[in-house]
């Protein structure tokens, strides 16, 4: 299951906010403090240090508290579950979600909500728990509505129906997904792409997984994501030992390795080290 917290725990980028007439008050220096708290988390989980990662985030979310910066607090409170999550603690990611989720004084933006939930649908998936997994995806959306997240919600939603053997609903939800990413980041359309290949290697249709698979991995591949393409490799590895091809195969899981050890993804070495040594 950390396959897929490390192919798809990126997937709710923060949203950019820019000025238009006027300036923006200056910061306060509080705020100014918890930024660079902030900061300092984000480059010690890019390096996975997700314990430090995590108490950094939780000083900064305790300093937006103080000054109920309701943005600060929902940005902190999802990224400090983010970093809990990648440091296998499940249930503290989810005491910070539940911070976001539950009916206290501060209300948080229903986009917000949504992004919270999904990442509970993320850890639900991690524990292998379906039915809890496709109940949150359902909140996710509802609290979505048009929220820029429409499109990664919905993968999830199809993930967890993959997840439960409903191939048929998985496909559903990817191509819902495809339709709503048109208009999103590239990463949201490889994510929709790589769900319908799994989808399809699921039910059999192996031919037909073949297509979004390479597209899914040529985008991953633009904008550089080694996780991504981990999976896109090994997904396009065993259609093609259902295809017989074992020499493709071969190839897809020894690049796969190769990307995985250049990332420094232990555990990805491993596994396409095994699918190799397997055929």
């Amino acid at each position: 299951m950390r396959g897929t917290r490390r192919a798809l725990g990126c997937m709710f980028a923060a949203l950019l906010v820019c000025g238009c007439a006027g300036s923006a008050p200056a910061p306060t220096a509080t705020e100014r403090q918890a930024v660079t708290l902030n900061q300092r988390a984000t480059r010690a989980f890019e390096q996975g240090d997700y314990r430090r990662s995590a108490a950094l985030y939780e000083s900064a979310l305790r300093l937006n508290i103080a000054i109920e910066n309701v943005d600060g607090i929902a940005a902190n409170a999802l990224s400090l579950a983010r970093a809990h999550q990648a440091g296998d603690d499940a249930p503290a990611a989810h005491r910070a979600l539940d911070r976001l989720l539950a009916n206290g004084p501060l209300e948080f933006p229903p986009a917000r909500r949504a992004e919270a939930q999904a990442r509970k649908t993320l850890l639900y998936l991690d524990a292998g728990d379906t039915a809890r997994a496709a109940e949150s995806s359902k909140q996710a959306l509802a609290s979505c509505g048009e929220c820029p997240a429409m499109a990664a919600i919905q993968v999830l939603s199809g993930r967890a129906a993959l997840a439960a053997g409903d191939y048929a609903a998985a496909l559903e939800w990817a191509a819902r997904a495809l339709a709503a990413s048109a208009s999103a980041q590239p990463v949201e359309r490889a994510n929709a792409l790589r769900l319908t290949g799994e989808a399809r290697l699921a039910r059999g249709e192996h031919q037909a997984a073949l297509q979004p698979l390479e597209q899914a991995l040529e985008i991953d591949r633009s904008i550089g994501l080694p996780a991504r393409i981990f999976r896109d490799l090994m997904a396009l590895g065993r259609v093609q030992v259902q295809l017989g091809n074992r020499v493709a195969a071969r190839n897809l899981f020894t690049r796969a390795r190769d990307v995985s050890e250049a990332a420094g993804n232990v555990e990805g070495v491993r596994a396409a080290g095994r699918a190799a040594d397997g055929l």
